[in-house]
């Protein structure tokens, strides 16, 4: 045989084998790429959630509202917005949140789908960092949202190839509409099934082990520096000028922007509350106009039930967060309307929220937390997440 007929025996080979590959990575979907094209009914919150999210708002132009935020923006439920709001509603979570991927997706959202409000959920968490899209797989932009078709290309390919220990573990376990421990793409909100299920296994276990199992360290750090969070202060400039590319980014487009800042547990706080860090949140206030703060002092706040760990709350919170917002419920004084004409006196009640816990701190060594039988508790059953709880009853 002549050595050109092995050459071309060998490339043909070649190719017949890479397609294979490429199409046993498409039909086992290992890292969840191809989670829309397949039409799945679940997305994997890990790994490449934020490409697969998109896909799915750009084949669904009847979703009218998103939610746009971190982790704890997941636990708002987009049934609830839509009961007050008449919108579609989407929930665009993403894991470890931070204001330059806000800007990122809400210039896709805005400039490529038809929705006509983004709800932005803030975190006192982004004032830790900045861009996260080089720390692993799930921080990940996704090519669609650069608008290059080559880049998109690439990513397309180079997902087909995924390695052969990924491929081969993806087969042994698939299934067509269901892989535990994943999110239904319908909703895009995290369904925190798992968190629920080992809060109600003990619910007083739970919080010593995920709540408050740092709490006396922690208290240290929020009543005994006066300068907490200070190095931060060039991330939340950063942080401003993204918000302010995102509101002007909305008027331009006519798309209502509503900013909430979500609830925090007491020993979140241990990083950033301090003088700094209020003067960061007028900030905010001045950018935006309003701002609903859920984030302060209040009892509340202060029941480690009402949270799942030290920085995400509840389902039954994040309801209760909405119902607040749309003048359906009121609790506690949690939550509350800041806007330009009030934000000085909102900032002096909670400077003087925490003195008073400081005091405490400095004469007891702790502070006063509630527990399920206090008024401040969010009755989780109450809102429907009981145990037994199932995010997926129809899987």
């Amino acid at each position: 045989m002549k050595s050109k007929t092995w050459v071309g025996l060998f490339m043909g080979i070649l190719i017949l084998g890479i397609g294979v590959y490429m199409g046993l990575n498409y039909y086992a979907n290992p890292l969840g790429y191809f989670t829309v094209q397949k039409g799945y009914d679940f997305y994997p919150r890990e790994g490449y959630a934020r490409s697969i999210k998109s896909q799915y708002l750009l084949e669904h132009p009847e979703i009218e509202g998103v939610i746009l935020g971190g982790s704890k923006a997941g636990a708002l439920s987009p049934a609830r917005m839509e009961k007050y709001t008449g919108l579609k509603y989407y929930n665009f979570y993403l894991n470890v949140g931070n204001f330059q991927d806000y800007l990122r997706y809400a210039r896709f959202l805005v400039e490529n789908t038809g929705i006509r409000e983004l709800t932005l959920h803030l975190s006192s968490f982004e004032t830790l960092g900045e861009d996260r899209q080089y720390l692993g797989a799930q921080y990940k932009v996704p090519a669609l949202l650069s608008g290059s078709r080559w880049k998109m290309l690439t990513e397309f390919l180079g997902y087909l190839m995924t390695d052969i220990k990924t491929l081969r573990g993806a087969i042994r376990e698939r299934t067509d509409h269901w892989i535990p421990g994943k999110d239904i793409l319908a909703i895009g909100m995290k369904s925190r099934e798992e968190d629920l299920e080992e809060y109600w296994a003990d619910p007083e276990k739970n919080v010593e082990k995920n709540t408050i199992n740092k709490m006396e360290n922690r208290l240290k750090h929020i009543f005994g520096s006066t300068n907490i969070g200070t190095t931060q202060a060039e991330f939340r400039e950063d942080n401003l000028h993204c918000l302010r590319e995102i509101v002007t980014l909305c008027k331009e487009h006519d798309v209502r922007l509503r900013v909430v800042i979500g609830a925090s547990f007491l020993t979140e706080r241990y990083t950033y509350e301090c003088e700094e860090y209020w003067g960061y949140l007028a900030d905010i206030v001045y950018l935006c106009d309003e701002v609903w703060d859920f984030s302060d002092f209040n009892e509340i706040n202060l029941n480690p039930y009402n949270f799942f760990n030290a920085r995400h709350y509840t389902l039954a919170v994040g309801d209760l967060m909405i119902d607040t917002m749309f003048g359906a419920d009121s609790r506690n004084g949690f939550g509350r309307l800041v806007t330009k004409d009030n934000v000085l006196d909102y900032l002096q009640d909670r400077r003087a929220q925490y003195m008073e816990l400081k005091k405490e701190y400095e004469q007891t060594g702790t502070v006063t937390l509630y527990d399920m039988d206090h008024e401040s508790y969010v009755d989780l059953e109450a809102y429907g997440y009981g145990p037994g709880y199932e995010a997926y009853p129809a899987a």
